[in-house]
C-alpha cells in the first residue's frame, strides 16, 4: 500500500500496482467538460482508474446545501456530458470514507464500444466538495467496487 495525499487534506492507501497519473492524462480525461481532474491513479493491467477533483463553493451556498442534493446536481451535469454516450444512471448510494460518510452515485457509459462503469463519490469539507471517482470495465465492476470501497474506507483527514 501506498500513501497518497488529496489537496494537502486527505491522504488514501492505494495498492500495488497502482500508477500515479500525471497532468496530461488527467486533462485527457476531463476533456469531455466539467471540473478537470486534479489527482489520478491507474492500475493499466486491470484498466481501472481512480481519479478525484476539488471545487470550492460560496460560503452561503456550501452552508445551505446539504450532500445529497450536491450529488443528485452533480449527476444531472453529468447525464449531459455523457449523453452521447449511452449514459445510464445505476443509482445512488453512501459508503464509508474514513470517519466520512460519501454520498454518490453509479453509472455507466460507452467509449469506443467498451462499456465502463464509473462510481462518483462526493464528500463535503466546509466549503470545498471532493468527487472520488472509479472507473473501470463493465466486466470487473464487481472487483472494481470492492477495491474502490477499501480504499475509499482508508481516507483520513490530513
Amino acid at each position: 500500500m501506498n500513501k497518497h495525499i488529496i489537496n494537502d487534506t486527505f491522504s488514501l492507501q492505494i495498492p500495488e500496482p497502482f500508477e500515479s497519473m500525471g497532468t496530461e492524462d488527467l486533462q485527457e480525461l476531463s476533456r469531455n467538460g466539467g471540473d478537470p481532474y486534479r489527482w489520478g491513479v491507474r492500475n493499466r493491467d486491470n484498466h481501472v482508474m481512480i481519479i478525484a477533483l476539488w471545487k470550492q463553493y460560496p460560503a452561503l451556498l456550501a452552508r445551505i446545501s446539504d450532500l445529497k442534493s450536491i450529488v443528485k446536481k452533480n449527476e444531472q451535469l453529468t447525464c449531459k456530458v455523457y449523453e452521447g454516450h449511452g449514459y445510464r444512471l445505476l443509482g445512488f448510494s453512501s459508503l464509508q470514507a474514513g470517519d466520512e460518510k460519501a454520498e454518490g452515485y453509479c453509472f455507466s457509459f460507452s467509449a469506443e464500444g467498451v462499456t465502463q462503469i464509473v462510481s462518483n463519490y462526493l464528500i463535503k469539507d466546509g466549503k470545498t466538495v471532493y468527487a472520488f471517482l472509479c472507473r473501470g470495465l463493465q466486466e470487473n465492476r464487481a472487483a472494481d467496487q470492492a477495491m474502490f470501497r477499501e480504499i475509499m474506507n482508508s481516507l483520513q483527514y490530513l
